[in-house]
């Protein structure tokens, strides 16, 4: 995990575990996307099914062999069948079948949930039942971005992880050490401070060059605030593509306005956000922060919206104030 040194903690921590026998039924994993949990969770199942090691694959063995061809029998992933869908009773009911089985190759079973919060409340239940009472020589791992989504009985009965966020320094010094960025310009601290509790989506951003358009919804911000009209086509037009990332910029936007009329903010000295910032009243920023999250919680789970209508929508209230 050298690669991603914010998981090596909990890497080292479930290898522990694994030496020591006591690797939990269920653990929960709470990491936002971009920071490579993955990785880390498909280590894990490799190890917990390695004929050989008990702290890490030792990459040799048949099952080791399965395993890094993803066909391993007792190593299931239960994800939405499409992207933006449930998890649904009858995906939860198999993987309860699937516990409750034997190894296919006499050892143990490990079952990932991802995104664990994609369940439907139906397949929430069906699965409380079985980690209530744990099958022997079965793992559950629940990925999440957001366990307060989760049934307060499900994350109650998981060993909990958190991957948190990277502080400037340790981020900086990541995003210099990437040969995929060599010869970029460096990132400003404005636009990558978003992507501190999601570092590889950070390399992203830079190597997409997504500066501009972050820039372009500011001053497009600015520009309602400022005239107290919204330009419809101009909204529509950057919202067409990749809208909950563009809204994800917009809450840290709004966030630091907040921040700054508390005076708690000096690392960001663009002339646009300084404006906004001075023209943009503390209650319409919260206020607007708040809807705008919400907005993002609808899009995230509910498919068929129209995205531009409602983030002008949004856009209008700063208008009417």
């Amino acid at each position: 995990m050298s690669e991603y040194p914010w998981l090596v903690s909990t890497w080292q921590h479930w290898q522990d575990l694994l030496q020591q026998g006591a690797l939990p039924n269920a653990i929960l994993c709470q990491a936002k996307s971009g920071t490579g949990i993955e990785d880390i969770v498909e280590k894990l199942a490799m190890a917990v099914v390695c004929k050989n090691s008990e702290q890490q694959a030792c990459g040799f063995c048949h099952s080791c062999e399965l395993s890094k061809g993803e066909n391993h029998p007792d190593i299931h992933w239960i994800r939405p069948e499409k992207e933006g869908k449930n998890i649904i009773v009858d995906q939860i009911r198999e993987a309860n079948r699937l516990a409750l089985e034997s190894s296919q190759l006499g050892g143990k079973r490990i079952i990932i949930i991802s995104p664990a919060e994609a369940m439907n409340e139906s397949a929430a239940n069906a699965l409380l039942k079985t980690l209530e009472t744990p099958p022997e020589q079965c793992h559950f791992v629940l990925l999440t971005t957001d366990k307060s989504r989760l049934l307060a009985t499900i994350t109650s009965r998981c060993q909990t992880w958190l991957v948190g966020a990277l502080n400037k320094e340790a981020l900086l010094s990541w995003l210099s050490t990437q040969p995929t960025l060599d010869n970029q310009i460096p990132p400003d601290w404005q636009h990558i401070k978003m992507y501190a509790d999601s570092p590889l989506l950070a390399v992203e951003f830079i190597k997409q060059k997504k500066t501009q358009e972050f820039e372009q919804l500011q001053r497009l911000l600015l520009k309602v605030v400022q005239t107290k009209q919204v330009n419809i086509t101009e909204a529509q037009t950057l919202f067409k593509l990749e809208p909950l990332d563009k809204i994800r910029w917009l809450t840290y936007i709004l966030s630091d306005v907040q921040k700054s009329h508390f005076g708690i903010l000096t690392e960001i000295n663009n002339s646009d956000f300084i404006q906004l910032s001075q023209l943009l009243p503390y209650q319409l920023a919260y206020e607007q922060y708040h809807a705008l999250v919400k907005l993002q919680q609808l899009l995230s789970t509910s498919s068929g919206l129209n995205t531009e209508l409602l983030i002008v929508d949004w856009l209008l209230k700063f208008t009417l104030a």
